[in-house]
């Protein structure tokens, strides 16, 4: 293409162009100069060459084509070097991108290593740490419970208290850690059953009810629609709505309220939700919330305290059922969180369940 001006003309036109004003040129140099008597004069002596009837426009359109065929070769040529050009930044960019792959390649199989080494590492530390911490739970509730005679001091009443409880609460950060890793590794084992929900939720509130009493928060827990059943694995449905509850009670203002209910939706999916009204997230907070070992960094969350594995724990246990986990938040409204388990694990009644159960 070329620029004139303001208007842009394509080669084939600037080529005629050009090759018009060459035959032009050409015939008016030949009048000047009288070409064509001089050409007759030349035609006259050669004889022999039988030249004398070659008209001068011959010359002419020879000397326009050769001008079209110049700039054509001139095109072709700048046309070669620009896809020489061209091909050579391809090969270095192709280059410069495999080199580029094979490094995320290799971080990556550093990355599973690493992954894989932590993982390693923290079942090993669950067992190992789990067995003398079952041992001192159980020796301070023979202790609390006074089983081979009274203790002297009242105090250490209140140590032994202390004991126990932060034993349990070590153990079951412990016990989350090592389902957590389990499940990573694809070695938690679903033991599937169907069941009535409304056991399990009792369960689950009554092993969050002291803490709930600690922080002032008071539990609520609509009324499950019949006799609803699901078909899983109870205990880790147990732990699923434990950790929910447990989390919106640790980030609930005292005097606030943690609401469970359970429902189907429109497609017959269980859908099971822990809403609270405390300090809430936004969407960065919420991805960070759902990582392993995941925090939100303000003063009223580490204040609170946690390891960070109570969201990721409940998606890797609602992914073993084949469901999904949804978090809805606001900054300083509340949270709530569902788990959304497939229609084929939902059992709408009691008769259903009993079923289920005959028919296995």
């Amino acid at each position: 293409m070329m620029r004139i001006g303001r208007y842009t003309l394509p080669n084939a036109a600037v080529d005629i162009i050009f090759a018009t004003l060459g035959f032009f040129l050409a015939f008016l140099v030949a009048g000047a100069f009288d070409l064509a008597e001089m050409w007759d004069d030349f035609a006259a002596d050669h004889e022999a060459w039988e030249v004398d009837e070659i008209p001068i426009a011959v010359m002419l359109l020879t000397v326009s084509f050769g001008w079209f065929a110049w700039r054509r070769w001139y095109e072709f040529k700048a046309e070669a070097r620009r896809r020489k050009e061209m091909n050579a930044q391809l090969e270095e960019e192709l280059l410069r991108r495999k080199e580029i792959e094979e490094g995320l390649l290799r971080a990556q199989k550093k990355a599973e290593a690493a992954d894989l080494a932590k993982t390693q590492f923290l079942a090993n530390m669950s067992h190992e740490l789990r067995t003398p911490l079952n041992a001192t739970i159980g020796f301070a509730e023979l202790m609390e419970r006074e089983v081979h005679g009274p203790i002297g001091v009242d105090a250490y009443k209140d140590y032994i208290a202390d004991i126990r409880s932060s034993g349990r609460h070590l153990l079951g950060i412990i016990n989350d850690i090592l389902d957590l890793t389990k499940i990573e590794a694809g070695k938690l084992d679903l033991h599937e059953e169907d069941f009535l929900l409304e056991p399990v939720v009792e369960a689950a509130v009554r092993l969050v009810t002291p803490l709930a009493q600690d922080y002032d928060i008071t539990l609520q827990v609509e009324p499950l629609p019949g006799a609803f059943g699901l078909c899983g694995d109870p205990r880790l449905v147990t732990q699923m709505l434990t950790n929910l509850l447990s989390n919106a009670i640790r980030f609930s203002h005292p005097g606030g309220q943690v609401h469970l209910r359970s429902q189907t939706d429109m497609a017959g999916r269980c859908v099971i939700s822990v809403s609270d009204d405390g300090i809430g997230m936004n969407a960065e907070e919420i991805d960070l919330a759902m990582k392993p070992f995941g925090q939100v960094d303000n003063v009223f969350a580490r204040k609170r305290g946690g390891t960070g594995l109570g969201l990721p724990l409940v998606k890797a246990l609602t992914g073993l059922h084949d469901g999904e986990v949804k978090v809805e938040s606001t900054p300083g409204r509340g949270t709530r969180v569902s788990v959304i388990l497939p229609s084929e694990r939902c059992r709408a009644n009691a008769a259903a369940v009993e079923s289920a159960k005959a028919a296995s």
